[in-house]
């Protein structure tokens, strides 16, 4: 890649107005910390074996984050840089941009060594750090991404590792997300994911960290405090666990009695709602629900995923920690505080 400036690039230096990439990329240059990641990255990041030096991590790093800002393919990523004088200034190209497989395998790297997991992980702490991140109380909830369900492959099957759900009397095949949001500042602290037709409230203890005083969810979490797994990570029974029978059909389950401790606010069924208090309290979870939300935008409206091209929940999880990191920290900005 030469550093020589076309006379495209000086002209476009010169106009006037300014487009709405120009302003995202000028404002993630102030918002990312690319220094912190880098720093994570470096002690993994490879050296070409056939003598040639390695592209700058940093414009690595960048092209990386343009594909996951406009949800787009390593081919993709490759045409924008080369047509999109914008994109190419962020990154900080004056050439030719790095090719799609040179991005690709660079994703996979980021993939072998978790490191999004660990960039996930570090911003967060960073946040905690400075008591933006309060974790007193968490917000669960989950989101359908779509998937293809073509036949169209070698093994004549759609995606192995997805599943089908029906929601609003709508059919969904692909994938969920789980995440724990923190109930005071509306960040992302934990993230997993399933096939779709894992129900929300079975996931919910791997996105609760164990040191609520509050949990909160929609309908879909209703008897989340006789589960096990809750119990036991909470400590919220005498230690009494018995066997419950539910009906003839299913097998018996476990519960715990005497809840005592976290508390739980989740949202009851709307048709079980019908005085006047009960629909001020319901209001009053609402409210402080609905941060969960905003995130879910982001990553969706704002970042587009909408639908993968991924087969593989592992492969999904470690795009979503990447974009849920995103997404913190435009919430950061938008509450206008951030980790320095």
């Amino acid at each position: 890649m030469g550093n020589q400036i076309s006379f495209s690039e000086i002209e476009f230096q010169n106009k006037r107005k300014q487009t709405k990439k120009e302003i995202f990329f000028a404002k993630m240059e102030k918002l990312v910390p690319l220094g912190e990641w880098c720093e994570i990255i470096r002690p993994y990041y490879y050296e070409y074996g056939n003598g040639r030096q390695p592209i700058q991590l940093e414009i690595m790093l960048k092209m990386y984050l343009v594909s996951q800002w406009y949800n787009l393919s390593d081919p993709e990523t490759e045409d924008i840089l080369n047509e999109n004088l914008a994109a190419r200034s962020y990154v900080g190209i004056t050439g030719s941009a790095p090719d799609e497989t040179t991005l690709c395998k660079f994703r996979h790297m980021l993939e072998a060594n978790k490191l999004n997991e660990k960039i996930f992980a570090e911003f967060n702490k960073q946040l905690e750090k400075e008591e933006i991140i309060i974790k007193k109380g968490t917000i669960v909830d989950a989101t359908i991404i779509d998937a293809p369900n073509s036949r169209k492959n070698a093994d004549k099957k759609p995606t192995p590792e997805m599943g089908s759900t029906y929601k609003r009397n709508q059919y969904y095949y692909g994938m969920k997300a789980h995440i724990g949001v923190d109930k005071d500042s509306g960040i992302v602290h934990s993230l997993t994911t399933t096939a779709a037709n894992v129900r929300d409230i079975e996931a919910a203890n791997s996105v609760l960290h164990g040191k609520e005083e509050e949990i909160y969810g929609d309908a879909g979490f209703i008897g989340i405090e006789k589960r096990v797994e809750i119990c036991e990570k909470y400590q919220t029974g005498n230690g009494e666990i018995e066997w419950l029978r539910h009906s003839r059909k299913r097998p018996p389950y476990l519960v715990c009695k005497k809840k005592e401790g976290v508390k739980f606010l989740i949202n009851q069924n709307r048709s079980k709602v019908t005085t006047p208090e009960q629909k001020e309290e319901e209001r009053k979870k609402s409210v402080i629900r609905a941060k969960v939300e905003h995130a879910f935008c982001i990553i969706k409206h704002y970042f587009k995923f909408r639908k993968t091209r991924y087969r593989t929940l592992a492969k999904n999880k470690n795009k979503l920690l990447m974009l849920f990191t995103l997404a913190n920290v435009l919430l950061c900005a938008r509450r206008k505080v951030s980790a320095s």
